[in-house]
């Protein structure tokens, strides 16, 4: 490599991983010593065997099918997963494509508290990447959001002033939960309580009315099965090599309505629009065409319960904080509302922080071949640069989990997870992992990296801000997971190709 005129980084990519690290002196060594007593070098025509072994791509095409999507044979899928650079909080986008189709996109969470405008930057550029004309709205299928807090969602009225939502997946969280986010923090937003009061009246306000809320119900009993793979549904047959094939990707699942009032809910006010929204069947799965899958998980349960005869006191407060008309009402009324909660609960971050949307997503079967290629992105820059790929992606290993804040430090917690995961072989084919709550310390445990065995273990955090997560300690956990860091100065994206 060497005498070949390679540089000492690209021979570094080539043997330096997680648990091995390929130090650069010894690059260096090499290259200034004398190597007269070392075994022979490899010559040209060996050399190139190895490097092109090193970088084999499957019986797919690589990147001319990345590069030119639109001339793609129809059988062939794609997929391709965005950790978005957006500092302390998340935001990632995904896209699934088969053949000619209509892409199918989404969301999950949407928020920072480094930077608003890193979360606005990216969006706009998302909404670019779509190449429609100015004041369009091009479709987004469905969001979700783990949680409530502002680094997870303080974009979402931005982005859905830029694309037609279809759907909001969110999990669903008594009043008395939500209010306590609200309690929690030092000053009042009222956009922000307004949100928790109502978020279903709010978030189809603010897309215009033509937003579809669904809300997961905490996950109890068996997981839902998988859905019957097969073919895509019948549509129209395929025209010329470059046309337009029309048949929908859709996004299929089984909801019912909520009473008009859910328990806990105050009448007329933060339930007004409860009976507007969904709430997803028990044993539902998101599929489409049976191929592939998104499975929601909503570890409410886990939470600390409300205390018996804690609504009856706490619903006043909530009406006095929104008749207050003043300023100074307002102020007071809050402080109130913050004292019952400080009391009743001491203070007890965790506890109101563990509720969180947990999301599977991948493939039903497995498929037949797969090639996939990871590489970094840069706030402000809609393009990726390609980097050598050690997640170890393949047909049978490539599906994601997003984790949001929740929480997997107990064992009772660890069981119910993968309970839930383990059966059809989710929980095995999970190697794209969003790693809980920034990597904090007090949401993970030593065994929940071998509970999941990733392929690529995603930290999304602002390691030089706040508590400057992730914890070392939960970074070692992971260590052999191969850990990646998403902050405000680098992204990560996997694209991937794939063939039923």
């Amino acid at each position: 490599m060497i005498d070949a005129g390679l540089k000492d980084q690209q021979i570094h990519a080539f043997f330096s991983q997680p648990g091995r690290d390929f130090n650069h002196n010894r690059i260096s060594a090499l290259r200034n010593g004398d190597r007269s007593q070392m075994p022979a070098p490899a010559s040209a025509a060996e050399l190139q065997d190895f490097l092109d072994h090193w970088a084999a791509p499957s019986g797919l095409p690589r990147r001319w099918f990345i590069d030119h999507r639109d001339a793609i044979d129809p059988n062939w899928w794609s997929v391709t997963y965005r950790f978005h650079p957006v500092g302390q909080g998340m935001l990632h986008s995904g896209e699934l494509r088969h053949g000619r189709r209509r892409q199918f996109t989404w969301i999950y969470d949407c928020g920072s508290v480094t930077s608003e405008k890193l979360v606005e930057s990216e969006l706009d550029d998302l909404w670019k990447a779509r190449n429609v004309p100015v004041d369009t709205r091009p479709p987004l299928d469905f969001v979700a959001l783990s949680h409530f807090d502002s680094d997870h969602v303080s974009g979402i009225v931005h982005l859905l002033g830029l694309f037609d939502v279809k759907m909001i997946l969110l999990p669903f969280m008594p009043l008395w939960q939500r209010i306590w986010i609200a309690a929690s923090a030092d000053d009042l937003d009222a956009d922000f309580l307004q949100f928790l009061i109502d978020p279903a009246g709010y978030l189809i306000e603010a897309s215009g009315g033509a937003t579809r809320i669904v809300f997961v119900p905490p996950s109890d009993g068996d997981p839902p099965p998988a859905p019957e793979d097969g073919l895509p549904e019948e549509g129209p047959e395929e025209g010329p090599r470059g046309a337009i094939d029309d048949r929908p990707m859709k996004l299929r699942l089984e909801t019912e309505h909520a009473p008009d009032i859910v328990e806990g809910e105050i009448p007329g006010v933060t339930g007004q629009r409860l009976s507007e929204a969904e709430f997803l069947k028990a044993e539902s799965v998101l599929d489409i065409d049976g191929l592939w899958e998104f499975v929601p998980y909503n570890d409410a349960r886990q939470a600390r319960k409300c205390p018996a005869d804690f609504p009856a006191r706490v619903d006043p407060l909530i009406a006095a904080l929104l008749a207050a008309k003043k300023e100074v009402d307002r102020e007071t009324a809050f402080a109130d509302l913050k004292a019952l909660y400080d009391t009743t609960f001491r203070g007890d971050a965790y506890n109101r922080n563990i509720i969180s949307l947990f999301l599977y997503g991948g493939p039903v079967p497995t498929p037949a071949d797969a090639d996939f290629e990871t590489g970094h992105t840069w706030p402000g820059y809609p393009y990726w640069y390609y980097a050598p790929d050690l997640t170890r992606l393949s047909p049978e290993h490539f599906s994601m989990l997003f984790t949001g804040d929740g929480s997997l430090n107990s064992k009772p917690r660890r069981t119910a997870f993968s309970d839930f995961f383990r059966p059809y072989g989710r929980l095995d084919k999970t190697s794209v992992f969003q790693v809980m709550h920034l990597g904090a310390k007090g949401n993970s445990s030593p065994e929940v990296a071998a509970l999941v065995e990733p392929r690529a273990s995603i930290f999304c955090s602002d390691p030089s801000k706040g508590e400057k997560h992730p914890d070392a300690e939960v970074l070692r956990q992971f260590w052999s997971y191969n850990c990646i860091q998403v902050d405000d100065a680098l992204g990560w994206m996997m694209t991937g190709i794939f063939e039923f």
